[in-house]
Formats: structure tokens, sequence, C-alpha cells
């Protein structure tokens, strides 16, 4: 054999060795980076939180729990007997029935309220009679008739007197 021949068939080894230690390096390095993935994962699925942030935890659900809540004050309630109109529908005949509570400002507004309790029927009664099955039957048409009940009933009691008022039935049909 020439020293040529040699050199090629020295070649052609050290190929086919580099080509064999390739796939053998590729899969040693995929089989680290699964490991490390691994690892990683299991510290952080696993590892528990040190005892200082447990207790900052802790400290921080005591204090919320501690701290008072900005709830506002409930005022008097006052249940009315329930009401059973007619709506003014022109087309068809269409029944309202609506149990209201009244939220009163304080105890003297409830006794002046019991006092001039069938001027407040009165004027509830008439406020649901003009309405039709349109006007009450969505949301805003439920917001509407309330915030005209209250005004309607603080012109009875003087003004700022009610709270607000609850529906606590509302039927149409």
């Amino acid at each position: 054999m020439t020293a040529k021949e040699r050199e090629e068939t020295t070649e052609g080894a050290g190929q086919e060795q580099a080509q064999k230690k390739s796939p053998i390096f590729l899969i040693l390095l995929v089989v680290l980076a699964l490991a490390g993935a691994g690892a990683g994962a299991y510290f952080f699925f696993f590892s528990a939180p040190s005892d200082e942030e447990l207790a900052k935890e802790i400290a921080q659900e005591k204090g919320a729990l501690t701290q008072p809540r900005n709830t506002p004050k409930v005022g008097v309630l006052m249940p009315l007997e329930p009401f059973v109109v007619n709506l003014a529908d022109p087309r068809a005949r269409h029944f309202l029935k609506a149990s209201i509570t009244l939220e009163l400002v304080d105890d003297s507004a409830k006794d002046d309220a019991d006092r001039l309790l069938p001027r407040i029927r009165n004027d509830i009664i008439m406020l649901l009679t003009s309405q039709t099955m349109e006007d009450v039957i969505t949301l805003e048409g439920k917001i509407r008739l309330r915030d005209q009940l209250i005004a309607r009933v603080n012109r009875i009691l003087g003004q700022g007197r009610v709270k607000n008022v609850y529906f606590a039935q509302f039927v149409v049909q």
C-alpha cells in the first residue's frame, strides 16, 4: 500500500469515528438536559417555603382578618305589605306583585313612616300603577323605579330620611 492509500483509509476511518462520536455526544447532551430539567422541576414544586416566608404569610392573613371592614352602617329596615297592582299597559292586562322594604336612617324616621304609612302606600301604589311592563321588566327600569320610590317617600318623610328601597319580591305577569 502506498502512502497515499494509507492516508485515504485513515481519513475515512477518522470520519467514521467522528460520525460515531456525534450521536453519542448528542445523546449524552439530551440526557444531561433532561436530568437538569427534572432537578429544577423537583426543587420548584416540592421545596417547602422557608419559616420566614410562612411567618410573613400568617402575619398578613391575621392582619387582613383583624382590620375593620368599611361596611356601611345599615339603617332601620321597614318591610311593607306586598303590593299587587295592574300595570298601565293599553294593549294587555299585566300585573305587578312587589314586596318592598324601606331602609330608613334612624328610629325616628321609622316612627314617622309608621304614622304616615297610608300616605306612603298610596304614593307607592300610584307610582306602580303608572308603570308599563316595558318600564319595569328590565334591570334599568327596576333601578329607575327604585330611585323614584326613594324620591317619593323622601317627599313624605323629609329629604334624606330614606336611605334605600329593596325589592324582596318583584313579579310581573
